[in-house]
């Protein structure tokens, strides 16, 4: 199940209320429902340029595709499968769907999911397999 403010083929980055910080925010991605666990792949090919943990989005992987386009994925388990400078092919594991996002956490288990093209939000679903 895919939880987002989606418009057609365009994306709709608007603010939406959050349920665990109490407030309004800009959600420029897409929650994807899934169980703990699950596993997290990549969605087209690319190279690992961070793996952070966030304070509000929890532990997160970040890819470049090159062309400008990269892809943010969140709230994963703890510890991902890659590391920075690591190649990946569409459809390998990153990771696996975890709790790890204090900003999403009054939320059912998700990975949050977002692409940018030149560092503008671009619609993720275009890129789902």
């Amino acid at each position: 199940e895919i939880c987002a403010c989606l418009v057609g083929s365009e994306m709709c980055i608007r603010d939406s209320y959050n349920k665990t910080l109490g407030d309004w925010r800009t959600h420029s991605g897409i929650d994807i429902s899934a169980e703990l666990g699950a596993q997290v792949v990549s969605a087209a090919a690319g190279t690992v340029i961070d793996v952070v943990q966030d304070d509000f989005m929890g532990t997160t992987v970040y890819l470049d595709h090159g062309s400008g386009l990269t892809s943010c994925y969140a709230n994963l388990a703890a510890v991902p499968t890659v590391e920075i400078g690591d190649t990946v092919r569409a459809g390998d594991v990153l990771g696996s769907v975890g709790k790890t996002a204090i900003a999403e956490s009054a939320l059912p288990a998700h990975l949050h999911f977002e692409m940018a093209q030149d560092g503008s939000p671009v619609d993720p679903t275009d890129y789902l397999p």
